[in-house]
């Protein structure tokens, strides 16, 4: 593991639905000095949806504050901006209350005032050029240009900048590090991990939650942001030809009319990370049921990992990530396909030996190793200086 450094890093709220980003920057944590940067909003707050409200409402509680320590060696901060990533005077003014907050939280915390910047996020590439380090990298997980909420130009121009601007590029899927070389030529595709330890408790015995011990077997499990990219109709033409419960987790940000007055979909909402892997004890198989379309082309999803380490058999879209993962999932391609395909995985997570094989199946691709391989590429960058 890459040790003894000062990492300041772009990303988006610490608070939220844990991600490739929590993840990496809890195993650098270990051995360097992480600085988390709150990122305003990719696109313009809607002040008609109470979510957003919501939102700006917790960014103004911590805005501009001293940066607050979250764990061993890691603090993050939100610095004051302007939540307009469209527009030109917003990001210049952006870029210059970052480079402040940044260098006033570099002095305070007697962190290296040449740390390496690490940016997760495309639209803080106006902040960069005045920023001192000793490397910059840029992690693309998704294309950007193709989120419908974005502004694609934008997001466009703005990821060029600093893909080409970074010293590396890490791409956590093929066809993201083949977009990327387009800007640049130092980058590496390093696929997501998996938090083998915390979901490998549902492979132990212990209680169900109480609002999963409610509803019968068997169960088939989704977690995540319900958002544009989930098939919501492939999910309710599941439900109406399968005899199984599907529980679906997370927030909701796209329309689920397709599933109104279906006695055997549950959408629980969003479920702390901690209680993941007992929602998973008491699931008998995982999906993954995305859209098929220029966004998730790109899509390498954590959660099926994440199922795989708990034991659950699971079923995904053939998305080109997915497919190029392994044995360890299943990939139907048309409604008929998934029945067959579901049924098969519910039959599996039924029984408690395919269970433990299905998790010794990821066990090598924990989140430590992937975190080493990156902090390689990145320490043979930095010999090169």
């Amino acid at each position: 593991m890459m040790r003894g450094q000062s990492i300041v890093c772009f990303a988006n709220d610490w608070t939220a639905d844990r991600t490739s980003k929590h993840h990496l920057m809890r195993q650098f944590a270990a051995t360097n000095r992480v600085l988390w940067i709150e990122s305003p909003g990719m696109r313009t707050p809607r002040l008609h949806q109470a979510k957003d409200l919501r939102r700006i409402g917790a960014k103004l509680r911590t805005l501009g504050r001293p940066a607050e320590q979250r764990l061993d060696n890691l603090y993050v901060c939100a610095p004051p901006t302007l939540p307009f990533p469209g527009n030109r005077l917003a990001q210049r003014a952006n870029g210059w209350l970052y480079r402040r907050s940044i260098r006033r939280e570099l002095r305070r915390l007697a962190l290296d005032v040449d740390p390496i910047v690490w940016s997760f996020v495309p639209h803080v590439a106006r902040a960069i050029p005045g920023l001192r380090r000793r490397l910059l990298v840029y992690y693309c997980v998704d294309r950007w240009a193709e989120f419908a909420d974005y502004q694609a130009t934008v997001m466009t121009a703005l990821e060029a900048d600093l893909a080409r601007a970074a010293d590396v590029v890490i791409a956590s899927a093929q066809d993201l590090a083949d977009h990327c070389r387009q800007y640049n030529a130092e980058v590496h595709y390093v696929p997501h991990g998996v938090d083998i330890e915390h979901f490998g408790r549902a492979l132990g015995d212990g209680p169900l939650p109480a609002e999963l011990a409610s509803i019968p077997e068997p169960r088939v499990g989704f977690f995540g942001v319900l958002h544009e990219w989930v098939d919501i109709d492939l999910i309710a033409a599941l439900a109406r030809r399968t005899p199984f419960h599907y529980v679906l987790l997370g927030e909701v940000w796209t329309d689920l009319a397709p599933l109104a007055g279906l006695p055997n979909v549950h959408v629980l909402g969003r479920q702390p990370y901690e209680r993941l892997p007992d929602f998973c004890r008491g699931f008998q198989a995982g999906i993954v049921p995305f859209r098929m379309n220029a966004l998730t082309q790109s899509v390498n999803p954590i959660k099926l990992r994440e199922y795989a380490a708990a034991g659950l058999p699971v079923v995904s879209s053939a998305l080109p990530e997915v497919v190029r993962a392994g044995a360890f999932v299943d990939c139907p391609r048309s409604e008929d396909e998934w029945v067959a395909a579901v049924s098969r995985a519910v039959e599996r997570g039924c029984r408690v030996t395919e269970r433990h094989q299905q998790a010794e199946r990821v066990r090598e691709q924990g989140w430590p190793a992937t975190a080493t391989r990156i902090g390689e590429i990145l320490e043979a960058k930095l010999a090169e200086r």
